[in-house]
């Protein structure tokens, strides 16, 4: 059960984060490959904070036994700037679930000719009845489908690293795929520029890092947070660092493939579904599949926290009609086109979500150093 747990609470957290934007390697184009060779060391930076910041949201909230995120909010930044935090963790959560099914739309049209509507309405049924067991379904369906799409992800990006295909070799049928994701497309990138234009991108790589863990963390903080109960019962700290230490692994493998095909891949909305079809037609179909599996995992998390955030129950009836609400006032406006609107959208919370890093790492560092001094005046004392 103890390993079965861990592996659980690192699918949810790599599931959050590991999304569409991930795994279409556009993220990691715009927060790592766009600084060239300063882009690895980076990706190894994100990945320790990662890997130390998912264990201290569930020890923060485990000690003071805080069960919604609100609660740790308000602890974190007070009762009014914590409704601040709130409320911006909450649209980021919409917006999260309407661009992911607005992303399965456009992979569907564009990858096997079926209607916008029909990718996003069986998305958003997808996600409906994945989540109506409540937080159990969540946990199940990550557990199951994460290990998937990373170990495709990385399989790829691997193949790609190992044989080095020329990106010439892509398909002429291919190219009608750039749009694939149009969502999300860099407007500041072209086949022609490198790391010149950052829009609102830092130019400091270090800093790049930063944004990339804050925004992933306000998405994912919302499900960790939701573990909490289960974490103070069975544990669950080894599996929140396992998950940010693979997410760090997975972001080095991609980023180390994509630099080999700067500056041509820049000018691709999915530049991983790309050098997946350098290597073989079959391996870019696979890819597609994984890119939905992203999509799906991600609009779990997202409809989740959407969900939890209106009931503020992890089941039931009332949980069940707010997931309702959450996936159908968002489909209608998933239909539209997002490609400026998430280009800048996530730098945007990257930056918001800054100060829940420096919090986080300021309470859990204090605590620390409060429990230090403590035992050393008992050693004193004694």
């Amino acid at each position: 059960m103890g390993v079965l747990w861990q592996l659980q609470v690192a699918s949810v957290y790599i599931g959050a984060v590991l999304g569409a934007g991930f795994a279409s390697g556009q993220e990691i184009m715009q927060f790592f490959v766009r600084y060239g060779s300063d882009g690895p060391s980076a990706v190894v930076l994100s990945g320790v904070l990662f890997g130390i910041l998912g264990p201290a949201v569930l020890v923060l909230c485990r000690q003071r036994s805080f069960f919604q995120y609100q609660d740790l909010l308000n602890y974190l930044f007070g009762q009014k700037l914590g409704k601040v935090m709130d409320l911006i963790i909450a649209i980021s959560l919409f917006s999260g679930l309407m661009v992911m099914l607005s992303g399965t739309g456009a992979l569907v049209s564009q990858q096997w000719g079926w209607p916008y509507w029909l990718g996003v309405s069986l998305t958003a049924i997808g996600v409906f009845f994945s989540l109506w067991g409540g937080l159990k379904g969540l946990l199940w369906v990550n557990t199951f489908l994460v290990p998937i799409k990373a170990l495709i992800c990385v399989a790829v990006a691997g193949g790609v690293l190992l044989l080095s295909p020329s990106i010439e070799s892509v398909p002429t049928e291919w190219q009608g795929y750039v749009d694939v994701f149009a969502g999300y497309h860099n407007p500041n990138l072209d086949s022609a520029s490198t790391t010149e234009s950052f829009g609102l991108l830092p130019s400091s790589a270090a800093f790049g890092a930063f944004l990339y863990v804050s925004f992933n963390l306000a998405m994912s903080m919302v499900v960790l947070v939701a573990l909490t109960p289960q974490v103070k019962k069975q544990g669950g700290y080894q599996g929140a660092a396992v998950g940010g230490l693979l997410l760090g692994l997975f972001a080095y493998v991609l980023t180390l493939a994509m630099l080999q095909y700067v500056p041509e891949i820049e000018a691709y909305p999915v530049p991983m579904l790309f050098l997946a079809s350098t290597l073989h037609p079959w391996t870019g179909h696979i890819y597609a599949f994984l890119l939905w599996l992203a999509m799906f995992t991600a609009a779990l998390g997202s409809a989740f926290g959407a969900a939890l955030r209106i009931s503020k129950e992890k089941k039931g009836k009332k949980f069940q009609k707010a997931l309702f609400f959450s996936i159908v006032s968002v489909a209608p406006f998933s239909l539209l086109p997002f490609a400026d609107l998430v280009a800048t959208l996530y730098p945007i919370f990257g930056y918001i979500g800054l100060p829940i890093i420096a919090a986080i790492a300021w309470s859990v560092g204090r605590d620390w150093w409060r429990k230090k001094w403590s035992e050393q005046d008992a050693k004193i004392g004694s």
